[in-house]
């Protein structure tokens, strides 16, 4: 078992850190009270034998923690769990306009006035901060960069690579609301009118061979498969978990299914967590 602890100071991004550490195959606890991580970790060792990485987040909010933070961490490096703590902060100036941009009161602003929380909260984490593993600093970072950030400081975090979701549909329907990317293949002849067609899906070979022998379809094939070539690399950097690809017809059953059938069957050899949906067709 490994454990990671996230604290830091409130509005720096300790909750975004979480997530991409439980992004990345952690499983993630946030809010855990120092006195009650030891029995915790003891749950998870029984429940789950083998190796497992816990991230937890503590904060200033919970009860004695600052007092209760340096017994918990003797007692924890001198067992056999190995410990890291990843102090999250940022400049006062980002701080404060984000309690601005929240409009949310700090825990410790006695007067409401975030200033003085963020200066009072400085003030009682320096000793956690000076016992900290790593320091992250989430000034200048966005969601992306805030990723790559921990992933260079924990090399040994396992990298789950983006989803790269192919997913036909109806846009009778409506365009599904989870997608990055949505193409309209309605301008494609329609096997829907061919009577020997009209019953089948794009999934059936039938349905392929007819829409093949058309030129526009094979181009609308090719120019999306050297898109998705191009692009498939870039998206992955930003470290998403999915990147959704629709492809729409009129009802989702022929043309929609045989482009992301075949757009598969090119792609799967090279495309790693390559994933495949038709949602009128139930799947």
């Amino acid at each position: 078992m490994e454990l990671i602890i996230v604290t830091g100071l409130s509005g720096a991004g300790r909750h975004s850190v979480l997530g991409a550490l439980e992004d990345s195959g952690c499983t993630a606890l946030d809010n855990v009270p120092p006195r009650l991580l030891e029995p915790l970790i003891e749950l998870e060792a029984k429940l789950r034998p083998g190796r497992v990485r816990i991230a937890v987040g503590m904060d200033s909010r919970q009860e004695d923690f600052v007092e209760d933070f340096a017994p918990l961490m003797a007692r924890m490096q001198d067992g056999s769990i190995p410990v890291q703590v990843v102090f999250v902060e940022a400049d006062d100036s980002v701080l404060l306009r984000r309690y601005s941009e929240t409009r949310r009161p700090h825990h410790l602003a006695l007067l409401g006035s975030a200033e003085e929380g963020v200066r009072r909260e400085r003030e009682l984490l320096a000793t956690i901060r000076a016992q900290a593993t790593l320091i992250l600093d989430t000034s200048h970072l966005n969601l992306s960069e805030l990723r790559q950030r921990l992933t260079s400081l924990l090399p040994e975090l396992p990298a789950r690579g983006t989803a790269i979701r192919l997913l036909s549909f109806g846009f009778k329907r409506g365009v599904p609301a989870d997608a990055d990317v949505v193409l309209d293949a309605r301008f494609l002849p329609n096997p829907f009118y061919v009577e020997a067609l009209k019953a089948l899906t794009g999934k059936d070979a039938a349905v392929k061979e007819y829409l093949l022998e058309f030129p526009e379809f094979r181009e609308f094939l090719e120019r999306t498969e050297s898109w998705l070539r191009w692009s498939i690399p870039l998206v992955r950097q930003e470290g998403r978990a999915y990147h959704t690809l629709a492809i729409g017809c009129t009802g989702g059953q022929h043309r929609s299914v045989a482009l992301i059938e075949l757009l598969a069957q090119r792609l799967h050899p090279d495309v790693e967590a390559l994933v495949v949906r038709h949602r009128e067709l139930g799947g």
